[in-house]
């Protein structure tokens, strides 16, 4: 970490050019640690727990059934607790084994992964001295105004009530206890239900949530005390991919997660996110609330959550409005997690939306309701600084002169009203790809001035435009084709009569897109096209088999053919054109990429003066550097270096430069402003 910080120190006293070649060398000859290996076949969690000897759960994956069940066998004879799982991407084991029989068995499977624990993200929120509710019209929901849309909330349960009657839940299953009856001993699960689709039939309509005439599909993964296993929400994810046909299931919401530990390869949570995305289902899932590091109690960077980091999910961040109307005021809050994604830098969060001092239901005796916790000195933290896993609430009970409210803040309550506002924007086109909604969310989301892509990814959520826009889109014109039936706006009033102007942000992955990409029907828009990391290569990959030779193809912008058969040896051509060891020459972003194996080059050039897409990546193995151009005054890009060795993260922007070591604890913060003369 010292030396990582003295190379970074020099670069900042010395002349521009030469100190960055500087930052360059030192960072390319910082070895990489196993666990920041995308090809690692045990992450990073397993792999210190069987070093330090200790028990521990785990999700092994095989290669087939027979392995699978040879192992199970084999861990038993050991004295491991196992279950098998049966996922969609093959065989896998649930494992909770000492140290010793784990070793014995890693060589066999195909991946082990943590069965990490996972956590609400709903932060302790101080209580104001007036609840900020949403005036909304007293319509009430009933059988006859149902949509049909259904959305899967994994969460603690549910408790029943008059915003959210017994006959609005299609489904429940419990994968934590396998109890048949409804209930949330947590509250969590109750609340987010509430601003996804309450009725506010207990406060004339005032507390509603955004979708009240959607149905719901209750999945209960998370225990009494509001945590679960990772291996409970994959089993609910699975149960979604079965069973989405039936009850028409087009979004899933995960206010939960745990921290990365893995590249999204390898992920078994990430993956089976992708799995239902690939199937139409949209998945919206909270970005966290790592924002603030613990040693400055600053914002930083670097937090985001699992799942909130698979490439295909709607990540989303807190927006804190600061219980005012005017959108002039608002602001990324500071406990909502930044970007980039650990391991795989994708820029997350997606968007933002409403997550402080949110008003929802209550469930009646659980453990939130009941949480009457009164420190003023924000979240606990341990003897390492790091946040406690539960992060506990104070509620406001008798809001109103009622018990039937609570008030929470945290990213926890921000996903749910993404999913409700999915839900709404697939009710005016059900014909919609995941993709297409996640993209009309991001399109017409409102930028917040003075906030990163990082922090805000496309911007704040405008429901209204998002309806808007899927309105206008007629999914059967051909891939090429500009699919508007009528031309898109630039802005739209509000459900409170504000004028809202449209960012036209798509942020995908690592990268911008132009905003002209929105009017046209490219490949990318449709649920069979899948932005994933190969062990080798970044690719977009369109096949039938892994072992096969994979195509992928489009019309138009940035859609590419690829195919090939060994190693690195591709030929991309579209309107990029790769060739052999990975020369690129590019075309509207202009990217150019020369390379061999995993050594990369990029430089960019802008086209056009409004896309924000100028990067520059240097990158030897693991260690990447990346930088870049400010196009226009009112460019905002994010800029990313990050040095994997001992897990130095490195971030910059336009206005202030952060160094961030998540180890040792060391911050170095300059400034630089893209818009003054030494950019």
């Amino acid at each position: 970490m010292t030396d990582l910080l003295a190379c970074l120190n020099f670069r900042k006293k010395a002349v521009w050019g030469r100190s960055v070649i500087a930052a360059t060398f030192c960072l390319l000859l910082a070895a990489p640690t196993e666990a920041q290996r995308h090809g690692g076949k045990v992450d990073e969690a397993v792999r210190k727990a069987v070093v330090a000897g200790e028990s521990t759960r785990v999700i092994m994956q095989f290669d087939s059934t027979a392995e699978r069940d040879a192992a199970f066998g084999r861990l038993l004879d050991r004295g491991a607790a196992v279950r098998t799982m049966d996922t969609e991407a093959g065989p896998a084991l649930n494992v909770i084994s000492s140290a010793a029989a784990l070793t014995s068995e890693i060589d066999n499977a195909s991946q082990v992964s943590v069965d990490a624990r996972v956590t609400v993200f709903a932060a302790k929120t101080k209580t104001p001295a007036r609840a900020k509710g949403k005036p909304a019209s007293k319509k009430k929901s009933s059988k006859a105004a149902r949509t049909g849309m259904t959305v899967a909330v994994l969460d603690s349960g549910l408790q029943v009530q008059a915003d959210l009657p017994a006959w609005r839940v299609r489904h429940y299953e419990d994968f934590v206890s396998n109890g048949s009856k409804m209930t949330d001993r947590c509250g969590h699960g109750t609340h987010v239900a509430g601003v996804i689709g309450g009725t506010g039939a207990q406060s004339d309509g005032v507390y509603k949530g955004i979708d009240p005439d959607v149905d719901l599909v209750v999945l209960r993964v998370l225990g009494d005390d509001c945590s679960g296993n990772t291996s409970d929400v994959i089993d609910a994810l699975e149960w979604v991919a079965k069973n989405h046909l039936r009850y028409n299931i087009r979004v899933v919401n995960l206010s939960l997660g745990h921290p990365v530990f893995e590249s999204v390869v390898t992920d078994p949570m990430v993956q089976a996110v992708e799995r239902l995305s690939r199937k139409g289902i949209v998945v919206v899932a909270a970005a966290g609330n790592m924002g603030i590091n613990p040693l400055t109690s600053k914002p930083g960077y670097g937090g985001v959550g699992v799942p909130c980091n698979a490439p295909s999910a709607v990540c989303v961040g807190a927006l804190d409005t600061q219980g005012t109307a005017s959108l002039k005021d608002d602001a990324v809050a500071n406990f909502s997690s930044r970007g980039p994604s650990r391991f795989d830098l994708l820029a997350k969060p997606d968007m933002v939306a409403d997550g402080v001092n949110v008003v929802s239901l209550s469930a009646k005796g659980s453990k939130l309701y009941g949480d009457d916790d009164d420190d003023e000195d924000g979240p606990d933290t341990d003897d390492d600084g790091d946040r406690d896993e539960q992060r506990r609430v104070d509620g406001i009970k008798d809001l109103d002169g009622k018990s039937s409210y609570l008030l929470l803040s945290g990213t926890s309550m921000s996903a749910p009203r993404v999913a409700g506002a999915a839900a709404l924007v697939l009710t005016a086109n059900p014909r919609l790809s995941a993709n297409m909604v996640k993209m009309a969310l991001q399109f017409t989301a409102r930028v917040l001035p003075g906030f990163d892509t990082l922090a805000q990814g496309a911007g704040a959520l405008n429901a209204v435009g998002a309806i808007q826009m899927a309105q206008r889109v007629n999914t059967a014109a051909p891939h090429g084709a500009n699919w508007l039936t009528a031309q898109l706006p630039k802005s739209n009033t509000d459900e409170n009569g504000r004028n809202v102007t449209w960012g036209r942000r798509l942020v995908w992955g690592d990268r911008f897109m132009p905003a002209g990409a929105a009017s046209v029907h490219m490949a990318r828009w449709d649920d069979n096209i899948v932005w994933g990391f190969d062990t080798l290569a970044d690719n977009i990959v369109w096949g039938d088999c892994d072992e096969c030779d994979n195509i992928v193809w489009g019309n138009d912008w940035d859609e590419n053919i690829v195919w090939g058969n060994n190693w690195d040896d591709n030929i991309v051509w579209g309107d990029n054109i790769v060739w052999g060891d990975n020369i690129v020459w590019g075309y509207w972003a202009e990217n150019i990429v020369w390379g061999f194996w995993d050594d990369n080059v990029v430089w960019g050039n802008v086209t056009r003066q409004d896309y924000e897409s100028d990067n520059i990546v240097w990158g030897n193995d693991w260690d990447n550097i990346v930088w870049g151009n400010c196009s226009s005054a009112k460019s905002d890009d994010d800029n990313v270096v990050w040095g994997n060795s001992d897990d130095d993260n490195v971030v910059w922007g336009n206005d202030d430069n952060i160094v961030w070591g998540f180890d040792d604890g060391d911050n170095v913060v300059w400034g630089n402003n893209c818009q003054g003369k030494g950019r």
